[in-house]
């Protein structure tokens, strides 16, 4: 029962931001709405979507209530790690930058930095994701049948925090270089409040998975887990 309560609780949580981002597109010519960036916050409502995908399908059996057929490399590197996390922290870290750049240094934001900023993620998730998923999954993140959860592997985990944490140290880096700008609609307190929700959530995913290597096997361990998932990405738009 807590597992169905779990996986609904995602579920309805992805449903309301999805109809917050529709009242978003909707109302985007209302200025405080339109000082966010939409189109950044599009990239952000697509990476907590797929975040919380993925926390769901490699924490909990799916194919035991839904008869949903996954692959838990797809799902906890592409989805929970690189479009997820990654793609989360590295969203805000452009927006910081953009915000800097704009009420910090009076500077335009031109094309020419959202497509540097596209190639570089590109490139930087190609480099990791492509090789990782090459590898044999005993040494990334597999089913384990008698768990009926996806295990993830000591080196796997090692490398997948590894480039979260960066990620999210930097981002951590550009709201402290922020941290003088005051603008009418308090975006930067908003960002303060994703800074510490999320450096929560990934401290204690790390605690997790480093102290209870199977930690999918014991539910309090991956339902703490996923509740603070859906805090950190679901709370975030």
């Amino acid at each position: 029962f807590v597992d169905i309560f779990s996986i609904t609780l995602g579920a309805v949580l992805m449903f309301l931001n999805t109809l917050l981002f529709l009242y978003v597109l909707w109302y985007r010519h209302y200025p405080p709405l339109r000082a966010k960036n939409i189109k950044l916050l599009g990239i952000l409502y697509l990476s907590m979507m797929l975040w919380c995908l993925g926390t769901i399908g490699t924490n909990f059996n799916v194919d035991g209530y839904f008869n949903f057929t996954s692959s838990c490399l797809l799902l906890a590197l592409w989805s929970r790690i690189l479009v997820g996390m990654f793609m989360f922290a590295f969203v805000h870290i452009f927006r910081l930058y953009v915000y800097i750049r704009i009420f910090k240094r009076r500077q335009k934001v031109t094309y020419v930095q959202y497509l540097a900023a596209a190639i570089l993620y590109a490139v930087i998730i190609a480099a990791y994701g492509i090789p990782v998923t090459l590898m044999h999954n005993k040494l990334t993140v597999m089913f384990v049948p008698e768990f009926q959860t996806c295990v993830y592997g000591q080196l796997f985990s090692e490398m997948s925090f590894g480039i979260v944490w960066a990620a999210w140290l930097a981002f951590l880096v550009m709201a402290y270089m922020a941290r003088n700008i005051n603008t009418s609609f308090k975006e930067y307190k908003e960002m303060l409040i994703i800074v510490v929700l999320t450096s929560i959530s990934i401290a204690y995913q790390t605690v997790v998975h480093h102290v209870v290597r199977e930690y999918t096997a014991y539910r309090w361990a991956r339902i703490t887990s996923t509740f603070f998932e859906y805090l950190a990405s679901q709370t975030s738009l």
